[in-house]
């Protein structure tokens, strides 16, 4: 059954205040579980007994390309010890050519086979850039032409949405290999204003019903920046999601 969680970015300068604070108040919004890119100085034994006091799952842990070369011995040890073996690269330099393209699929890979040997189930974040169409096509589409147990993405609707892609029509395409996504949204595709689900253009009032249809495990909301309390914004977007679900139920 999908299950509605939070990326930790969304809240990342109350996390660095008050983690534990943070993700009691996470929990009581109704969230099922947590994506994490930071243990912000916490032990990974630490913060698996307070998620589970809280009844919060790990839905995965991000990290870097500078991270998962230096240091995925303790990225391993860590998710281990979390209960959760997905990692996810977190961000790749926007590619401007078909070169980069391809330079950029080529470092994916790399990095896919080096997480595999690790014992990780690794998949790759998308932004805008890697929906964008060079000769012999773009980032993602590469990337959806390698084997499904190589990489499994981790969509991001709302930057899909940015890009120009319909949401709905890429976790058709990806059906199988996104067991996370991204629940994000935009006031519009140009001014790039960050909003709580449902606020935005998106539709995900359509979106997340195709994204149950595909298999998604988990819907993480995300909102780069917010307006105000961070708090406040988590707790809309969680209300929005739960009212698309109940309707598409």
């Amino acid at each position: 059954m999908t299950k509605v969680g939070l990326m930790l970015y969304t809240l990342r300068e109350e996390c660095a205040a008050d983690f534990e604070g943070t993700l009691r108040a996470v929990a009581a919004t109704g969230y099922e579980g947590v994506e994490l890119f930071d243990l912000h100085g916490r032990a990974a034994a630490d913060v698996r007994s307070l998620l589970d006091e809280l009844g919060l799952e790990v839905a995965g842990r991000h990290a870097g390309l500078d991270a998962i070369r230096a240091d995925l011995p303790e990225l391993a040890a860590e998710l281990a010890v979390l209960g959760s073996d997905r990692l996810v690269l977190s961000w790749i330099d926007p590619p401007a050519s078909a070169a980069d393209a391809r330079a950029a699929v080529t470092t994916i890979a790399g990095a896919a086979q080096q997480v595999r040997h690790a014992g990780l189930r690794f998949g790759f974040h998308n932004h805008w850039a890697e929906l964008e169409r060079f000769e012999g096509g773009s980032v993602l589409d590469s990337l959806l032409a390698l084997p499904t147990d190589e990489l499994w993405l981790e969509l991001d609707l709302g930057w899909a949405w940015v890009a120009g892609t319909d949401p709905a029509e890429l976790l058709e395409r990806a059906r199988g290999r996104s067991p996370l996504v991204h629940v994000k949204d935009f006031r519009s595709r140009e001014g790039r204003e960050f909003c709580p689900v449902g606020d935005g253009g998106v539709g995900y009032d359509r979106v997340l019903p195709a994204a149950l249809a595909a298999g998604v495990d988990w819907l993480l909301v995300e909102q780069d920046e917010t307006e105000g309390s961070g708090f406040a914004a988590v707790a809309r977007s969680f209300d929005a999601v739960q009212r698309f679900l109940k309707v598409a139920a």
